[in-house]
């Protein structure tokens, strides 16, 4: 009895220690500022969850950042899911969210480096 007590207070710290870590990330982005370097970002946000970057046919680079602000059922191959994109060009923040990225990557005409 007394292990079950303790596994059921285990996964309650761990469930909250994790939606806290999640409103600290969504109160973060609030802090960001198109135009700031990622470096900036970074130290505000601090390391991302999941990052891509590419080399756009114009020669720009563009970094997507992922961080984690929402917790759903999700697999290893569905994390991008619960994440929302921070987008760098050349090293400078443009904005974040899906609809941003989206039309970065199709105005600029990526390619996978």
């Amino acid at each position: 009895m007394k292990k079950i007590i303790v596994f059921v207070a285990m996964c309650v710290l761990l469930c909250s220690c994790a939606s806290s870590a999640i409103h600290k990330t969504n109160a973060n982005l609030m802090r960001l500022k198109t135009g700031m370097s990622q470096d900036e970002a970074m130290t505000i946000m601090g390391p991302p969850t999941l990052s891509e970057r590419y080399d756009a046919a114009d020669g720009n680079q563009v970094s997507i950042l992922y961080y984690r602000t929402e917790r759903k059922e999700t697999t290893v191959l569905s994390a991008k899911d619960e994440c929302t994109p921070v987008v760098f060009t050349n090293g400078k923040l443009v904005g974040w969210g899906d609809r941003l990225t989206a039309a970065d990557i199709n105005l600029l005409k990526v390619k996978t480096k």
